[in-house]
């Protein structure tokens, strides 16, 4: 199999897998492909960010303890329908007579057990509390290489002319600093709030217009007027 088609063959499970979704087999089958595939991991790694940004990007709250286990179990009967209904479940009708392609054992039923998968997981977002439009767009940051090396991850979410920082594993910054957040329009650069969150979301106090960036630096005391050192992340709108 070559290398192209064996991605093909597992990336449509990663969704399912960074949600912790898959039977042991099969999540075991994606960790081996996993180990030789640069690809996927890489889609991996976003979709771990999207994954670990969610539940940050919104007030937590405690669900009821039965709504998970409703939940599961619709993911898991939908999977036993697919799997009892055979491999033309899958696929439109028009192409049910077309020759097939060679599929490892589970992979027919993958794409619709993760779609409905993921639907439950925006489910279960949209049960517990009230989320933004429609019209919100998620921007990944580019964080610096030593941030990067520890494991941080970011993401900026804008709304019109809103936006707002989701940070994962920030370091707090030294004593008697905090990180500071900037709007970048041209070259200009103004500040737009300051914080010390670890992780967790914080609001961009100025607007922004496509092309801006959003940074964020440590500075001294309760923040500066102007940048005194290196962005830690940097995100254009």
């Amino acid at each position: 199999m070559s290398g192209q088609l064996e991605h093909r063959e597992y990336d449509g499970a990663l969704g399912a897998y960074a949600l912790g979704a898959l039977p042991d087999d099969e999540a075991e089958r994606v960790r081996r492909h996993l180990e030789g595939c640069p690809k996927c991991r890489d889609e991996l790694e976003g979709l771990r960010v999207a994954v670990e940004t969610l539940p940050a990007s919104v007030e937590q709250v405690e669900p009821p303890p039965e709504l998970k286990e409703r939940l599961m179990a619709i993911v898991q009967s939908e999977a036993e329908l697919l799997r009892a209904a055979g491999q033309a479940a899958d696929r439109p009708e028009a192409q049910i007579a077309r020759p097939r392609r060679r599929r490892w054992p589970g992979a027919r039923v993958w794409r619709p057990a993760i779609a409905l998968a993921l639907a439950s997981a925006i489910a279960l977002v949209v049960v517990l509390v009230s989320v933004g439009g429609a019209g919100t767009r998620t921007i990944h940051a580019q964080v610096s290489p030593p941030l990067q090396a520890a494991g941080v991850r970011a993401v900026v979410q804008v709304s019109g002319s809103r936006a707002q920082l989701v940070v994962s594993g920030l370091p707090l910054p030294a004593a008697d600093h905090v990180d500071e957040l900037w709007v970048k329009h041209g070259a200009a650069i103004a500040p737009a709030g300051t914080f010390v969150v670890r992780s967790g979301s914080v609001d961009v106090s100025r607007p922004v217009r496509a092309g801006d960036l959003v940074m964020v630096t440590v500075e001294p005391g309760r923040g500066t007027s102007a940048p005194t050192s290196s962005p830690l992340l940097v995100a254009r709108v």
